[in-house]
């Protein structure tokens, strides 16, 4: 009794602690892509998605223990053991489902800053391995007994319920090709961003963090293999008792995945909250934050502040891979009179003759319209631009 016990409390013990942590993540998440980029896109959806199905994976585990998960059979009433069947049935369609979501989600994630053709089709063929084979498994868990009512009153052997079920082997061998292609897919989403980010012109340090963010994603696949020794609990008799690490594990792969995968995307956060090291010109876009960065001064003279939360021309964009987009930046009053630029300068001031607005009485600053051009043949500075929005 006491390992039974104990069996359940660690299957609602994980659900408790994965979902607030995977919930707070995406939240995190979606308030950097919808309010300080403001670049909110299909990855961002995707991560939602799976975020409703992971909620809804976690609430039919823990409801299951209510029930009878992690018992054996002849501790439970037969009606309750049924019913704990039966939240382990939805179980099977809610982590299919968040298991792909999160999977397509990460790929979307590392197109915005993929330019290679290579790059773009594995991402692609990553995705369409993930939906064939989740899919595929999940039909087969689903329909694997006729009626499905069957799935959840086998256990009893009663005869007014007749039914049918396909040879445990089969679901046995379909689950180990299932979690070969889980961790394969997210190996390779895993080591990608290492091709992406090697060749930048960075710091060392600042090269091996940008790596670690985006990889965070395959940590998932660490959970998927120590799973796989336990997929042979599904031909035990006493299935809610013996399947309990699988449940735990299956649902560690999806909290780690959905985690990773909008921790990756929090870097303008930290900037936030924290500043830039690296790049003295960078801003937060908020009016008011981060003001020390705008008055930063290289050799007496001020740099351009800009204002990157002006441009929307690229917010529904997928993959912001324009050639030139259109930035505004404040300028003293010492170059609007006639002062030189600095020669590595890339701005064309557009008024020659009028003279700029004055923000202020005595601040003398002044607004012009410039045109940040980009190339996107040149690999690394178009991944550099991209992974430091």
């Amino acid at each position: 009794m006491d390992d039974e016990l104990r069996r359940k409390t660690a299957v609602q013990t994980v659900a408790a602690v994965f979902l607030p942590i995977a919930a707070i993540s995406v939240i995190l998440r979606c308030y950097v892509r919808g309010w300080i980029v403001k670049a909110f896109g299909w990855d961002d959806a995707a991560m939602i998605l799976a975020m409703i199905f992971y909620a809804m994976f976690c609430g039919t585990m823990i409801g299951g223990t209510l029930y009878g998960t992690g018992y054996r059979y002849d501790s439970l009433e037969p009606r309750n053991a049924v019913t704990a069947m039966e939240y382990w049935w939805l179980c099977e369609i809610a982590y299919c489902f968040a298991s792909i979501f999160c999977k397509i989600s990460v790929c979307l994630f590392l197109m915005r800053i993929t330019i290679k053709r290579i790059h773009i089709w594995t991402l692609y063929t990553v995705m369409i391995l993930t939906v064939i084979a989740g899919v595929v498994f999940m039909f087969l868990m689903l329909l694997q007994c006729k009626p499905l009512s069957y799935f959840w009153t086998r256990a009893f052997q009663d005869p007014s319920v007749p039914g049918y079920c396909i040879n445990i082997d089969i679901i046995i061998a379909m689950t180990y090709v299932y979690s070969g292609f889980s961790a394969f897919c997210d190996f390779t989403v895993g080591i990608l961003p290492i091709f992406l980010v090697h060749k930048l012109h960075m710091k060392k340090q600042t090269k091996v963090a940008v790596m670690g963010i985006l990889s965070m994603a395959c940590i998932a696949s660490s959970a998927v293999i120590v799973r796989i020794p336990f997929v042979q609990t599904f031909a035990e008799h006493d299935f809610l008792y013996a399947t309990i690490e699988i449940a735990i594990w299956s649902n560690i792969e999806t909290g780690l995945g959905i985690t990773a995968g909008s921790l990756a995307t929090l870097r303008p956060l930290l900037r936030v909250w924290m500043g830039s090291r690296s790049d003295p010109n960078y801003s937060s876009g908020f009016p008011g934050a981060r003001s020390r960065s705008a008055s930063r001064q290289l050799g007496g003279q001020d740099r351009p502040f800009p204002l990157g939360s002006l441009d929307d021309s690229v917010q529904s964009r997928l993959r912001p891979d324009k050639l030139a987009v259109t930035v505004t930046t404040i300028k003293s009053q010492r170059d609007l009179d006639g002062g030189s630029l600095s020669p590595s300068s890339s701005e064309e001031r557009l008024t020659i003759d009028r003279p700029s607005p004055r923000l202020g009485g005595d601040i003398g600053l002044g607004i012009h319209r410039t045109f940040e051009v980009t190339q996107t043949s040149t690999d690394s500075e178009e991944v550099e631009r991209r992974a430091r929005a």
